[in-house]
């Protein structure tokens, strides 16, 4: 599915899970379902459910030391930022990095004054 159609991780795990196995490996039904994959929304899961949710500090507030441009030396990180990332490695990576920015904003914030 990969070297073939770029096809991996979740796409192919939702194939799998609205496909027969003997329609998987159809060709034809196959095909079908990569173009028309149905995918039902019945409502969406109580917010103490989620892992992660959209919404926060949005970026024009912030320098570019991720500092407040309204309250100088509050630093904003990870999931406080206004942006959506895929749950796990990738939204641990991203807090990581932007704790590590805003931890660099602060120490330079701290030697300016």
């Amino acid at each position: 599915m990969q070297s073939r159609l770029g096809l991996k991780g979740v796409k192919v795990g939702l194939l799998h899970e609205c496909l027969s196995k003997e329609e998987f490996h159809d060709p034809v039904r196959l095909a079908e379902a990569i173009k028309r994959l149905p995918v039902t929304f019945r409502r969406p899961r109580p917010l103490d459910e989620a892992i992660s949710t959209g919404g926060g500090v949005r970026f024009e507030a912030m320098n570019g030391q991720l500092m407040l441009g309204a309250l100088p030396g509050v630093f904003c990180a990870g999931e406080m930022l206004d942006w959506e990332a895929p749950t796990g490695g990738y939204l641990l990576t991203a807090c990581f990095a932007t704790g590590r920015a805003a931890a660099e904003g602060v120490l330079q914030w701290l030697a300016a004054r």
